[in-house]
């Protein structure tokens, strides 16, 4: 009978034997008499920890009902009643394994607001009703109203039955100059050479009346013809020392009473040479137009002039022949307009003008004045009966397209 090897056919009420050592040791160890490495004891494992605001599941792996947060003493919530039947009665049918819920009574519904929407919505209709009805009253009466103001207008405009088409009120017609470049009432100096530094010299002052350009782009003012000769040099009132009599800022290149072929018009014209230079102004500055219709005996006119400033009057008559005085005491018969307005020397060559639509249209060029011959201030008590004689609007343009014909014009309805 072969014996039988250990662990095979044993018993099994016989406990199983090992054929070797627990822990054998290797080769090497056996040479050096090392003993085997002793297992650790195995650590129990541990569990995640859960992430905030989830509830860690029990050792055993099931979960239970969630707990409810204990209120604190004084904010507990409102008892609600349960329905249905009570737990253990035999038609109880309680919630599904961890939940939490229970049924309750539902809440009584507040009528009294849906009254109060229904009550609002009732006078927000009721108001609109009544606004569009008030709207289209009113409507009407506005209506009416546009309408009898549009035929007043209409009729003010309109003239009367009977008078004729070329007598009817027109819009007041104004030339403007495209380029001003002196402003009306701008002061000048005129002399026939360039003064010389230590040199004892007489300058004539006088007034520019308004300026213009022309297409070849050079600029041009208007003053008296009496002011200067063909030739002469124009020079800032404010000029004083020799550096400022270097170089003049204009010169006269015509004038209606000496230039050859003048017609005796008082009217002069100067090219402006350095218009970057400064020129002073008497009184407030008025718009550069000029205005073409007729002036009646009685309408009010005004001047502005270097020496009595801002003085006014009324228009006499148109056409008229004056008697002017030159630089050289040399005296000048010429036609012009007339006006009671007080002028005295240095007020030459100023601009007259007329109020249209609330605006200065200037309506000539200052020429002479009684009062200049009697040298009497313009605040003497009979200044205001002194006569102004004046070259017109028409006697202006005449030289203007004579001397420069590509002057630039704007025509305006003021």
């Amino acid at each position: 009978m072969e014996p039988q090897q250990p662990g095979r056919g044993a018993r099994p009420d016989q406990p199983r034997r090992h054929a070797g050592p627990k822990h054998a040791l290797r080769p090497e160890q056996r040479q050096t008499g090392q003993r085997p490495p002793q297992q650790q004891p195995r650590q129990p494992q541990q569990r995640p920890t859960p992430p905030p605001g989830r509830r860690p599941t029990p050792a055993n792996g099931q979960r239970t009902a969630p707990q409810r947060r204990q209120q604190a003493p004084g904010n507990q919530p409102p008892q609600r009643r349960q329905l249905g039947p009570p737990p253990g009665h035999p038609h109880y049918q309680g919630p599904p394994f961890g939940a939490d819920h229970v049924a309750f009574e539902e809440p009584p519904r507040n009528t009294g607001v849906a009254l109060t929407l229904w009550i609002a919505f009732l006078m927000v209709l009721g108001f609109t009703i009544a606004s569009v009805a008030w709207i289209a009253m009113s409507n009407e009466d506005w209506t009416t109203m546009r309408s009898q103001e549009r035929q007043e207008n209409s009729a003010a405009r309109r003239p009367p039955e009977g008078i004729p088409a070329e007598e009817r009120p027109e819009v007041p017609k104004v030339r403007v100059p495209e380029m001003a470049m002196w402003a009306p009432g701008t002061l000048i100096a005129s002399t026939d050479h360039y003064p010389q530094p230590g040199e004892h010299f007489t300058a004539q002052t006088c007034t520019v009346a308004f300026s213009f350009s022309s297409a070849a782009g050079k600029n041009y003012a208007v003053t008296a013809g009496h002011c200067g000769d063909e030739g002469d040099l124009v020079w800032p009132t404010s000029a004083s020392t020799a550096a400022d009599y270097k170089r003049e800022a204009g010169k006269f290149i015509y004038s209606g009473l000496s230039s050859p072929g003048a017609e005796n018009i008082d009217v002069g014209i100067i090219e402006i040479t350095d218009p970057d230079r400064y020129m002073p102004l008497v009184g407030d500055v008025i718009p550069t137009g000029l205005y073409t219709g007729d002036m009646k005996k009685g309408n009010k006119i005004c001047k502005t002039g270097g020496t009595t400033g801002y003085t006014c009057g009324t228009f006499e008559a148109s056409d008229r022949a004056q008697i002017i005085r030159t630089d050289g005491d040399e005296e000048r018969e010429t036609n012009g307009d007339l006006g009671k307005v007080c002028a005295l020397p240095g007020d030459s060559g100023g601009p007259v003008f007329y109020e249209v639509s609330g605006r200065a249209a200037i309506i000539g060029v200052v020429s002479g004045t009684e009062a200049g011959r009697a040298k009497e201030p313009c605040d003497a008590p009979d200044s205001k009966d002194k006569t102004m004689s004046y070259s017109s609007y028409e006697q202006v343009t005449q030289v203007i397209d004579k001397v420069v014909p590509d002057a630039l014009w704007i025509d305006q309805a003021w």
